[in-house]
């Protein structure tokens, strides 16, 4: 069953973001994949391999407490941590996992509008359809 991709910053910032897709995946009776974009861009290479890893390990940190919120709802929740540009992340991951709606903070905003229109000559469009849901803060 195609899940409901989650995508976040932060979990404090990104509360609302988490609460209205795993509300979602609950409606539909999905499964919910949390992912995290630590945004920068692949071909910069590792400078500093202890410093990346500390990052990486907090995005899994604050993924697995979003993926603990899912199971409390009784939803199987999966977790990603990917790094890359943010736009061509969530391209990706909601290719890779036929993700059936993606779920985004309202402040990500500029970055999906590059990924929906296109930002360079080699990439017209959005390619992968699905239905985006925008939330904001309340």
């Amino acid at each position: 069953m195609n899940p409901i991709l989650i995508i976040i910053k932060d979990l404090k910032s990104d509360r609302n973001v988490i609460k209205s897709g795993l509300e979602k995946a609950v409606e539909e009776g999905r499964p919910a994949i949390v992912a995290k974009i630590i945004e920068r861009p692949e071909y910069l290479g590792v400078y500093n391999p202890q410093a990346e890893e500390y990052i990486v390990q907090r995005a899994w940190q604050e993924v697995e407490k979003a993926i603990e919120e899912g199971k409390k709802l009784g939803i199987n929740v999966y977790g990603l941590v990917k790094i890359g540009i943010l736009e061509e992340k969530i391209d990706e991951i909601a290719r890779e996992v036929k993700a059936q709606l993606v779920v985004i903070g309202q402040k990500k905003i500029n970055g999906f509008k590059k990924l929906i229109f296109g930002h360079n000559s080699k990439r017209d469009s959005f390619e992968y359809t699905c239905p985006v849901l925008l939330v904001g803060k309340k």
